[in-house]
């Protein structure tokens, strides 16, 4: 009888001891301090990409009208539709990340037309209100264009494929100056402007590209 319960003793101390171990493990690892995951790189991206919502079936918005920085576009003044009369569409490139104390040169391409046709909006009928502009002349009315895609020369003045974004800035901008070769009826024109990797900087993936579609009636 006593060499029972011995062993039941034993038996008890080593329970003892196997969860007098296990304490002291999640004691010890509850008092390493677990340091907090600090990204330290930066990417490009394009603003209208960001704001506005994807076209049906891409994975990036097609505009009609003018591109606003750092808001979506609205159908309401002053966000007038992109036309072919000469103008210049602005496109706001965004770093993220921390600002460099040089410039970075973001690199970009133009891709074609994803779409054959688009509905296009309405321009303006006149001035509607204090900060919008008046009528663009002459008005057109919405309907459905055929699309397809704009030519360098034609079109649009031929870009470089290169921007900037300063030193100790975010921002940066694509400029696309809009060429006028005169009216075709019922058609449209396509530009598309995709972010591209380079040895400065990487491009978000989801944010790089957006499309802009030129009322040419």
């Amino acid at each position: 009888m006593q060499g029972i319960n011995s062993i039941k003793q034993k038996d008890f101390m080593k329970r003892i001891y196997f969860i007098l171990i296990i304490i002291a493990a999640v004691s010890f690892n509850s008092c390493i301090k677990n340091d907090p995951v600090i990204w330290e790189g930066s990417v490009v991206e394009l603003d209208a990409a960001i704001w506005n919502a994807n076209a049906a079936g891409l994975p990036f918005p097609i505009l009609t009208r003018v591109p606003a920085a750092n808001r979506a576009l609205s159908t309401a003044c002053p966000d007038s539709t992109l036309r072919r009369y000469p103008q210049t569409i602005r496109i706001r490139v965004n770093l993220v990340g921390a600002q460099s104390g040089k410039d970075i040169s973001v690199s970009y391409e133009i891709f074609n037309s994803p779409i054959t046709t688009v509905a296009f909006p309405a321009t303006i009928a006149a001035n509607a209100g204090a900060g919008c502009p008046t009528a663009q002349t002459p008005a057109a009315s919405a309907a459905t264009l055929t699309v397809s895609d704009a030519v360098a020369g034609t079109h649009f003045t031929a870009l470089s494929g290169t921007t900037v974004i300063p030193a100790n800035s975010s921002f940066g901008y694509i400029d696309i100056p809009i060429l006028n070769p005169g009216p075709t009826a019922g058609a449209a024109r396509f530009i598309g402007i995709r972010l591209k990797d380079n040895e400065n900087v990487k491009v978000s993936v989801n944010y790089r590209e957006a499309g802009f579609v030129i009322d040419q009636r």
